[in-house]
């Protein structure tokens, strides 16, 4: 039934026309430019929690802006206009960046050896320094039997030790007292404290790309508080510290989360987060619809969780409105959205395990027609390999099940179904997250695979439920809860060797286990051995030769559907400034947006 959402959008539309604000002719200033002011609440909406408020399992997009505001990771992006910058890493809780001139990587590229600031600071009671064992404790926390990392293989397969702590540790008793009594009696062999303010991490073997995965949210500092709850229970989201600029202090599930001014942190300590507002409120559960209109309205300042919805995006590019943006620039591609094929489920006697009808899927969808709902050309592009440009291991002529015009071809789809044995077609549940264009490109998708003979229930879940429930459990897989999946995925880096950030959570047949990102069990030998030369490689073009070949293995097996490559397309509130890329939230850098209605109060408190 339609009328609640028109009812609902009618009535933002009159608080946006009373605030003399839907007018799509925008005329105030949006001078970035100009000198910052402090102070403020920042005003976000989302349709949706973050997935996990712990920083060892968090993996969503909001979350890992989130986290922007309120941890601190040894090295980090840089907030900058400058796409080039913006990719690179620069010190935040450590003092330098580690380097082989700097003494900070071994000669032998084995040994990182991080100096962390003297003024970290917990918002502990009494308030205390973060120190070199608050880092190992994230690390020991990474393979939980909760909550365990978003991504494993990225750090069992780097780190000395870890793979033989994380086996063992997955065993022990998912209960509080299981969990710090493992952790304080157990030690990483790779991952130490020297001392307070040095941490050491020792690797198995060469890996080129370890400082970022350093840079992950995931590796954050962890307090000792923290083994007072399991991992990110309801408990844990009541009583979680911050060592960053803000600190949560008000926390609902799925309505709002608040976050203010944390008195312990020292802005001197912290050039990478500029913290000009006061404040950021974060209110959930709100419609997508009516999230666009309350940012139109100016009675939000940003999206929390999802970009635009297409239609919006269209006519607001088409016009030059200055409040939106697509990013990254160039040819450059930020996601891509493909099909998760569930290679293990039960349903139609296990029919997507048979490579016929994987490629009848492959063949069957109109990548044309996606791109039109996405927004056009501007902002999408057709994709036919498992991983976007801009990723290694894509390479330029190397694409596959390519239709006309990527059109599809059902009737090549139809017959390839005929072949596995199933003339008549078959059923397939199809579980989409409910979430800016993710709903119209299903439908796009559903149209299309009903012109091959496949016969499509859609089946919508919200974007918390999706990536942090439906998807990451395996045995929602084996019990046939959905068959082909619409996801989306980000490089958890930009530039340099980042093969490791798509290509191993995606597909490497090793790590299928709870809150793996392999969501339909795909597992090829030939590929994880691609995978295992990528990330043994002595030098960046062996590395880039096995993520390639990985690349082309995958795409065959049709171990994902791929199907386009995206940009994120956000929209500000006309009072919000400076908003530069953050590559964690795709979105604009909470740390550094100001406010241009802010009561600048410099002259009584002086700058920052």
């Amino acid at each position: 039934m339609r009328w609640p959402r028109i009812a609902a959008t009618l009535l933002l539309t009159l608080l946006a026309a009373l605030a003399g604000c839907t007018d799509r002719r925008i005329t105030e200033e949006t001078d970035d430019a100009a000198k910052p002011i402090r102070g403020g609440t920042l005003r976000l909406v989302g349709s949706s929690d973050v997935d996990h408020l712990s920083t060892t399992s968090g993996y969503l997009t909001g979350s890992l802006w989130l986290f922007r505001g309120f941890t601190r990771q040894l090295v980090s992006n840089p907030p900058s206009d400058d796409f080039d910058k913006s990719i690179t890493l620069e010190a935040d809780a450590a003092i330098e960046v580690p380097s082989v001139e700097n003494g900070g990587i071994s000669a032998d590229a084995l040994t990182y050896t991080f100096h962390l600031k003297p003024k970290l600071r917990w918002n502990s009671t009494p308030v205390r320094r973060v120190v070199a064992g608050d880092f190992v404790r994230a690390f020991k926390l990474f393979c939980n039997p909760v909550n365990p990392v978003g991504a494993p293989p990225y750090y069992t397969s780097t780190i000395e030790g870890l793979d033989e702590y994380c086996s063992a540790m997955l065993k022990v008793p998912g209960t509080v007292e299981g969990i710090r009594r493992f952790v304080e009696n157990n030690e990483i062999p790779g991952v130490r404290a020297v001392d307070d303010g040095t941490l050491e991490i020792r690797l198995r073997a060469p890996a080129a790309d370890f400082i970022y995965l350093v840079a992950m949210p995931f590796a954050s500092a962890v307090p000792v508080e923290y083994l007072d709850y399991l991992p990110d229970s309801p408990e844990f989201r009541q009583h979680t510290l911050s060592n960053g600029p803000y600190a949560i202090t008000r926390y609902l599930q799925n309505r709002e989360i608040v976050l203010e001014r944390n008195p312990a942190w020292d802005a001197a300590s912290d050039p990478i987060r500029p913290a000009w507002v006061d404040r950021i409120q974060i209110k959930l559960g709100i419609d997508p619809a009516l999230i666009q209109l309350q940012i139109e309205a100016g009675t939000a300042d940003l999206g929390f969780d999802s970009s635009m919805l297409t239609v919006d995006q269209s006519s607001l590019q088409a016009i030059g409105d200055p409040r939106v943006s697509s990013f990254p620039p160039g040819e450059h591609y930020s996601g891509m959205r493909y099909l998760a094929v569930n290679q293990v489920g039960p349903n139609n006697g296990g029919a997507l395990s048979q490579l016929k009808v994987r490629q009848a899927l492959a063949l069957a969808v109109d990548k044309s027609a996606l791109v039109q709902v996405s927004g056009g050309p501007d902002v999408a592009s057709p994709l036919n390999q498992a991983v976007m440009n801009g990723v290694s291991g894509w390479r330029p002529g190397a694409d596959q099940y390519s239709t006309p015009d990527d059109r599809g071809d059902p009737v090549a789809a139809r017959r390839l179904l005929t072949e596995a044995g199933f003339p008549d077609g078959i059923p397939l549940r199809f579980a989409y997250p409910v979430e800016a264009s993710y709903a119209i490109q299903a439908q796009a998708t559903q149209a299309s695979l009903t012109r091959a003979g496949f016969e499509v229930t859609l089946f919508p879940f919200a974007v918390s439920d999706f990536f942090g429930r439906l998807l990451p459990n395996p045995q929602n897989a084996k019990r046939g809860e959905w068959d082909i999946a619409l996801g989306g995925w980000l490089p958890d880096w930009v530039g340099g060797n980042n093969g490791r950030s798509v290509l191993s959570p995606l597909f490497d047949g090793r790590q299928l286990g709870n809150l793996s990102q392999n969501y339909g069990k795909y597992d090829n030998p030939i590929t994880n051995a691609a995978i295992d030369r990528a990330l043994s490689a002595a030098t960046q073009e062996q590395a880039e030769a096995g993520w390639a070949d990985a690349t082309r293995q995958v795409t065959a097996d049709v171990g994902i559907v791929p199907m386009l490559q995206v940009k994120s397309t956000y929209m500000r509130s006309s009072r919000l400034r400076h908003c530069v890329w953050s590559i964690m939230g795709m979105q604009c850098d909470l740390a550094s947006v100001w406010l241009a209605d802010a009561v600048d109060e410099s002259s009584n408190k002086g700058d920052r």
